[in-house]
């Protein structure tokens, strides 16, 4: 059962004074800049068991900050009390958490499991009570959250975790001529025309034509701009070189078109069939309603999902699901946030794991220094994204970003909401408590130095 559930708003950012004297007033219009953690307590057999789980509001799933929380504190509350599914049932432990957090959304507002999950007022916050409920459930046998939901066999995951390295078309290009090695996918965020477009991947592609490189694919947002006859004209001057079927390299094109074309879009299937040039579908795109939208599109296309837009864990691998099932073939990248945090990472990483076919997904590697959110975090091995070692997310909030990046806390328990001194110095003793670690960092750097000058010395001599 769920013993208690605090809620708290972190800033990713160092707190101003002026930001503290805003109180609960928070401002919506840099929601990006805030986090919303959920940890939730449950006793599990005998046993109490801490779960942690991460909202993001951002425009993408069209949330402000204020609202948030204000649908925060209501799951909150409502939680406290709920029972936690400990043994599998047919459909999964991802399905029963979402059937936990849904229950309590239709007693707040009569939303049914049928309703559509774009509707709800707050995707990011059901998205953040699933992950810590699976967190719960995940330390309770012992495993990592992705072992959790894909039933101890964890798949293999196509996918790139160097992102936006597009930014800078020059500079890579310098790189390349330099001998740099480029790997995995390569993403261009920000909005890019079709003759420019046509012309950056010409240019990738000839820079690395006779250089060894892994390149898999190409990502290219054109941001629902594009006209049907650009896209033939993008699509016959990739051809014309040869370079993507002779160097094995994708070209992938999010949102060409507006929603409304769909005109446009069976024309641009058949033109571009044969050749390695496939249209991802992102904005229309959220959860298992939209794809069924989007049914005659499934056959022809990539699916970008952002698991914060679509409202939770389930939702996501129930989206791929409904898709297979209406002809879906092609590759689900995962979308993210800007300023992506680190415990978002490793939800994304147990999902991309979780899923049948991700091809691609967002990661960040930020040096928190002094202040950090979570800890430990998701560290890059080479080309690899490795998870923290332990079961559940196996991370904690930080206490530093309690004592520096808190601008918001309630904590509630089956009785109701708790004292506000007390939830808060329950909520400092159950953090890790981060105040040695950069000491700790500074002196492996330090010894590490000692024993490379000692073996050099060592070797001179001998």
């Amino acid at each position: 059962m769920i013993t208690q559930v605090d809620i708290f708003t972190l800033k990713n950012k160092p707190v101003s004074r002026a930001d503290r004297e805003q109180g609960e007033q928070l401002n919506g219009r840099e929601s990006e800049e805030y986090s919303i953690f959920f940890k939730v307590v449950a006793e599990v057999e005998g046993k109490e068991y801490i779960g942690l789980g991460e909202a993001r509001p951002s425009s993408i799933s069209s949330e402000t900050l204020s609202r948030a929380t204000r649908y925060g504190k209501k799951l909150a509350r409502g939680l406290a009390g709920k029972s936690l599914p400990i043994l599998a049932g047919e459909q999964g432990y991802a399905h029963q958490v979402h059937g936990v957090v849904q229950q309590v959304v239709s007693e707040i507002f009569g939303y049914t499991e049928e309703g559509n999950t774009q509707q709800r007022p707050s995707p990011s916050v059901c998205f953040a009570a699933e992950c810590a409920l699976l967190d719960i459930i995940a330390k309770h046998h012992g495993v990592s959250v992705a072992q959790l939901v894909s039933g101890n066999s964890e798949r293999a995951v196509v996918r790139n975790v160097f992102n936006d390295r597009l930014k800078n078309t020059e500079k890579l290009l310098a790189d390349i001529a330099d001998g740099k090695a480029v790997e995995g996918w390569l993403r261009r965020g920000r909005r890019i025309g079709a003759d420019k477009a046509s012309a950056l991947v010409n240019s990738l592609l000839f820079a690395l034509k006779d250089k060894q490189h892994s390149l898999e694919g190409i990502i290219l947002n054109a941001g629902q701009r594009w006209q049907l006859e650009e896209w033939k004209r993008f699509c016959d001057e990739i051809s014309l070189s040869g370079l993507t079927e002779k160097m094995g390299v994708e070209v992938v094109v999010e949102d060409p078109f507006a929603e409304i074309s769909d005109a446009f879009y069976r024309e641009a299937f058949a033109y571009a069939k044969g050749k390695r040039i496939r249209i991802m579908l992102a904005k229309p795109v959220w959860g298992v309603a939209s794809v069924r939208t989007l049914a005659p599109y499934m056959a022809n296309v990539d699916l970008k999902i952002t698991p914060q837009k679509a409202g939770g864990f389930h939702e996501v691998l129930e989206t791929e699901r409904v898709a297979k099932e209406l002809g879906f073939d092609g590759g689900v990248f995962l979308g993210n946030l800007q300023n992506t945090s680190n415990f978002t990472t490793l939800t994304i990483l147990a999902l991309a794991k979780s899923l049948s076919n991700c091809r691609y997904f967002p990661a960040t590697f930020k040096r928190e220094k002094k202040v950090r959110l979570v800890h430990p975090r998701a560290e890059r091995n080479g080309t690899q994204l490795v998870a923290p070692e332990g079961s559940g997310w196996a991370t904690n909030v930080c206490r530093s970003a309690l004592k520096r990046r808190l601008m918001f806390h309630r904590a509630y328990g089956v009785e109701g909401r708790r004292p506000e001194r007390e939830a808060r110095k329950s909520l400092l003793r159950s953090v890790f408590d981060d105040r040695f670690l950069s000491r700790e960092s500074v002196e492996s750097q330090r010894f590490k130095y000692s024993d490379e000058t000692l073996a050099k010395a060592l070797q001179g001599a001998n």
